[in-house]
C-alpha cells in the first residue's frame, strides 16, 4: 500500500484539527494554498504555545513560589510576567521601563533568557 502526498496532507490536517491548533473549517474551505497557509500558521502557533509553557516552567523553577516572587518584586511584577507569557504566546512584546529593571534582571537569569528578551521592549519614561 502506498502513502501519497494527499494522504500525508490529510493526516497533517487531521492532526492539527484534533490538537485544536486548526479549525476544521480551514481544511474544507478554499484552495490548497489557503489550506497550506492555515496549516503553517497552526504549526507556528503550536511553537509559541510550547515556548509560553517553557517560559512558565523556567520562571516557576527559578523562584520558591509565586507568592515569594510577589513579596520580593511586588504584585505588579506578577502581572507583568503574565503579560510577558501572553506576549510569547501571541508573538508580541511587553514594554518595560527602568522601574521594571528588577524584573528584566530576573528574566536574564532564566535558561532561555535570550528567547524571552525578544518579547521585551525597554522604553524611556
Amino acid at each position: 500500500m502506498t502513502y501519497s502526498c494527499s494522504d500525508f496532507v490529510s493526516d497533517v490536517q487531521r492532526c492539527l484539527v484534533e490538537s485544536g491548533a486548526l479549525a476544521a473549517e480551514a481544511v474544507t474551505v478554499g484552495d490548497i494554498g489557503e489550506q497550506a497557509d492555515a496549516c503553517i500558521s497552526a504549526v507556528v502557533s503550536l511553537g509559541r504555545h510550547a515556548a509560553a509553557g517553557r517560559f512558565s516552567r523556567e520562571l516557576l523553577d527559578s523562584v520558591e513560589s509565586l507568592g515569594a516572587l510577589a513579596e520580593q518584586f511586588g504584585n505588579e511584577a506578577l502581572v507583568t510576567l503574565f503579560y510577558l507569557q501572553a506576549a510569547i504566546l501571541n508573538g508580541a512584546y511587553v514594554e518595560l521601563d527602568q522601574r521594571n529593571a528588577d524584573i528584566a534582571a530576573l528574566l536574564l537569569t532564566l535558561p532561555s533568557a535570550a528567547d524571552w528578551t525578544k518579547h521585551i521592549q525597554m522604553i524611556d519614561v
